[in-house]
């Protein structure tokens, strides 16, 4: 976060062509925020109203960006991870809701989504960066102590909120403009993240194209209602940082696209990085009895969870040209 990074877009937002009786007025606005853009659009009762609510999601954004970068040294995560084996430091409610978020949701994945793995994380977005093992400084549990109001990190811990620090902050859009009498909102934050909530101006749902694993590939359309998070396995030395296993320390590298569906985004966020770690069969049965819903592919195959596939309309794969067909996918949910 906090870096301007590159954004493959794999939502397009699709708006109805026809008019209709508008039910309020729409502001809409797009920002650089945590390293990416943030797309915002509030259907209110009136403009100005809209608007307010609007300006307001920025700033939320880059307060829990300022919270949760490490890529700026004031950040008060960067602060926390600079002082790791110093003993108790003191830090801000938002920043102690944040590190419970992440024990809660490492516990939840069974460790399969856990920010601890920051030096690693750091290690691997570096050019030529090593392929070692997972040290004890890798894992949550094990190097942060979390007590009232204060936080201490054990000796060469890092921590990344990078897996989820997006949703992190979408949810905490959402309940400011729910309190704010928002009558629809959709965030797209980077084209990884999104929440919706309502419809848009003229009544129509948020739909949205689902992007496949391969580049022009789509797997049909979704109508938002909720919050979905994409994620990908990326190369060593990517800059925007390979999602490391932290059983073992190394990063995943073989192809694999995740989208998965949540009542929150920070939720959405944390299942779409245990899934890219643990593969579709290890994922989908330990996960199931989870609260959110997956899309999985890989080079080989592609997998929709029952309720995620119930969402989705017009799915292109139901067509036998849309993969090589020398090469088909098995196509399972």
């Amino acid at each position: 976060m906090s870096r301007l990074l590159p954004s493959a877009l794999p939502f397009i937002l699709l708006c109805a062509a026809l008019p209709v009786k508008a039910l309020g007025a729409t502001a809409h606005t797009g920002q650089v925020v945590m390293g990416t853009v943030l797309q915002v659009t509030v259907v209110a009762d009136d403009a100005t109203r809209a608007r307010e609510i609007t300006a307001r999601a920025v700033t939320i954004a880059r307060h829990w960006d300022d919270v949760l970068t490490t890529w700026r040294p004031e950040g008060e995560l960067a602060r926390l991870n600079a002082a790791a084996g110093r003993g108790p430091q003191r830090i801000s409610a938002d920043l102690a809701f944040a590190l419970a978020t992440m024990l809660r949701l490492s516990s939840a994945t069974e460790g399969a989504f856990d920010p601890g793995v920051g030096p690693l994380v750091a290690e691997y977005s570096r050019p030529g960066g090593t392929s070692s093992q997972a040290s004890a400084a890798t894992r949550i549990h094990e190097v942060l102590t979390l007590g009232d109001g204060v936080a201490a990190l054990a000796v060469g811990a890092m921590l990344d909120a990078g897996g989820i620090g997006k949703g992190i902050a979408l949810d905490a859009i959402a309940a400011e403009a729910r309190t704010a009498a928002a009558k629809a909102l959709y965030l797209d934050f980077g084209g990884s993240s999104q929440l919706a909530f309502g419809t848009m101006e003229n009544g129509e749902p948020w739909t949205l194209a689902l992007a496949g694993l391969e580049p022009g590939v789509g797997h049909g359309l979704m109508r938002l209602e909720g919050a979905l998070s994409t994620s990908r396995s990326r190369t060593v030395g990517d800059e925007t940082g390979p999602i490391v296993d932290p059983h073992t320390g190394r990063a995943v590298t073989d192809p694999r696209l995740v989208t998965c569906y949540a009542a929150t985004a920070t939720q959405a966020e944390a299942c779409s990085k245990a899934f890219i770690v643990l593969g579709w069969s290890a994922a989908y049965e330990s996960q199931r009895a989870a609260d959110w819903e997956a899309l999985y592919e890989d080079k080989d195959e592609l997998h929709f969870s029952r309720g995620f596939a119930s969402m989705i309309s017009d799915r292109p794969e139901a067509h036998a040209s849309t993969y090589d067909s020398t090469a088909p996918k098995k196509i399972r949910k």
